[in-house]
């Protein structure tokens, strides 16, 4: 409850008015890099105990391109070298900008976790695999607020600024493993709603620092499986995402470093879960030019096909 009030006092403190300080790239063909330390872990319940489990990847890389009202994003993560053991990453994202709404459609897929204990390899689950289709529908309700100035380089926030940001979030997780020669597998459905709130700092001309708190609450429908027993069941989810988050902005170019902490919590006790309550650092850089002639001529053909 007090993360709501937390929100509710800064939107009512923080919206700015006057005039449009948001300078559009839409213009331009953005090409982007990232690199993280974000990772996956699961727990997994056996005999009462749970077991806590992590993919083997010390970081992610991930590239995309942004133009006009489409975004596109591909990832991976090389496994850690210093172990044998291998985890396979992947996942592309798909990002629609149509005036203050933001919508992503996402897959991600991962496989190969073990379980670790002060640094020594406890067990190895190379079956524990997780297969993602997420989808993010967020609008930003301040004008003078630039969400895709932190999140996907396209603009730039000249001046000062925050805004409520309300985000649904929802998808289909599906959990599959081999468990005493037994195969295992949990689908998901998640529902959730984010009143986010972002404030960013811009001084100096060309540099900011941002800021972001987001609760949030939802629903999970499960359906797990093994072997021929099914169980359905229905859980309430809670969420408390914070970023900090701090770059360069010109014409031309975009970069700087962000630092987030994901909690989520479900209240649930199956034989595998998802437990999300980690924090994580992320580098980027971004590039913007003039597009070429034929992406230029295909882009507004489609522009003027359904009317944006």
């Amino acid at each position: 409850m007090r993360y709501w009030l937390v929100v509710l006092i800064l939107f009512l403190c923080t919206i700015v008015v006057g005039q449009n300080t948001v300078l559009s790239f839409r213009e331009n063909l953005l090409l982007k890099s990232n690199i993280n330390t974000q990772n996956e872990s699961f727990s997994i319940q056996n005999n009462n105990q749970s077991i806590l489990v992590n993919a083997n990847n010390t970081y992610r890389l991930e590239v995309g391109a942004n133009y006009k009202f489409l975004g596109l994003k591909i990832g991976f993560s090389p496994s850690s070298r210093s172990s044998d053991f291998k985890s396979k990453f992947l996942n592309s994202q798909l990002n629609i900008f149509i005036k203050q709404w933001i919508q992503s459609f996402e897959y991600r897929k991962v496989k190969g976790f073990y379980q670790e204990n002060n640094a020594q390899l406890l067990a190895q689950f190379p079956d524990l695999k997780t297969t993602s289709w997420l989808g993010t529908t967020s609008y930003v309700l301040n004008d003078n607020f630039s969400l895709k100035h932190l999140t996907h380089l396209n603009e730039w926030q000249r001046e000062t600024a925050g805004s409520l940001v309300p985000t649904l979030k929802y998808g289909f997780n599906r959990l599959s493993n081999i468990i005493d020669y037994q195969k295992v597998a949990e689908n998901s459905f998640d529902l959730s709603f984010a009143p986010a709130y972002y404030y960013t700092w811009a001084f100096k001309d060309h540099w900011f620092i941002s800021s972001s708190i987001a609760p949030a609450v939802g629903v999970r429908f499960t359906t797990e499986k093994l072997n021929t027993a099914i169980n359905k069941d229905t859980f309430i989810s809670r969420a408390l995402d914070l970023t900090l988050q701090f770059g360069y902005t010109s014409e031309t170019i975009s970069a700087g470093a962000s630092f987030n902490f994901d909690s989520n919590a479900i209240n649930k006790d199956l034989t595998q879960s998802m437990v999300n309550d980690k924090s994580y650092a992320s580098l980027y850089f971004g590039y913007r030019f003039t597009p070429p002639n034929f992406l230029k001529r295909t882009v507004e053909q489609i522009e003027s096909t359904i009317g944006l």
